[in-house]
């Protein structure tokens, strides 16, 4: 039986893979973003604690790399951060609770940065919900880098946090 070329091709290409992927694998660096979710079926946010599985895993995975992409820029070689999230309210758009009057998205997590000898640099606990206003508060965050993004508002409060807190460290 003749086989097509393409097959031959095909099974080469794998083999070339089979054998570079690790090597690949070997030389990626290790994360110094880790970002964790503490207890996901008490969030405020009833999707977040109720919903699919698909779901819950859609959004952790935006928020991740997303923080992960944003934060690691702003961390001196050796640094790690760790952030561990305690409640998500995404908008009060599903909140078990009362929707405020705001509307803005609401966030509440601990965080760690490291040294290379592990030595904790930074820590806090932070509690990003109390906008007054959340129209007044995204003309003072820069959003213009996320328009049309799922989570827009959301990465935007959690870059400006990000801006906030980390940015410094690079001086440092």
């Amino acid at each position: 039986m003749k086989t097509h070329p393409t097959v031959h091709g095909l099974v080469a290409l794998s083999a070339v893979l089979v054998f570079i992927a690790p090597l690949r694998a070997a030389n990626t660096p290790a994360p110094r973003v880790d970002v964790a979710f503490d207890n996901p079926e008490n969030f405020t946010d009833w999707e977040l604690s109720w919903g699919p599985d698909w779901y819950r895993h859609d959004i952790f995975a935006a928020l991740s790399s997303y923080l992960v992409k944003v934060a690691d820029p702003m961390l001196p070689a050796g640094y790690n951060l760790k952030i561990t999230f305690t409640d998500i309210d995404l908008g009060h758009r599903n909140s078990r609770h009362e929707p405020s009057a705001s509307g803005a998205p609401a966030f509440e997590f601990n965080y760690v940065v490291t040294d290379s000898t592990g030595t904790v640099v930074r820590k806090g606990s932070e509690n990003l919900r109390h906008y007054w206003d959340f129209g007044n508060y995204l003309g003072t965050i820069e959003t213009a880098d996320t328009a049309g993004v799922r989570l827009r508002f959301e990465k935007a409060i959690l870059k400006n946090w990000a801006d906030t807190k980390l940015a410094d460290l690079r001086k440092a």
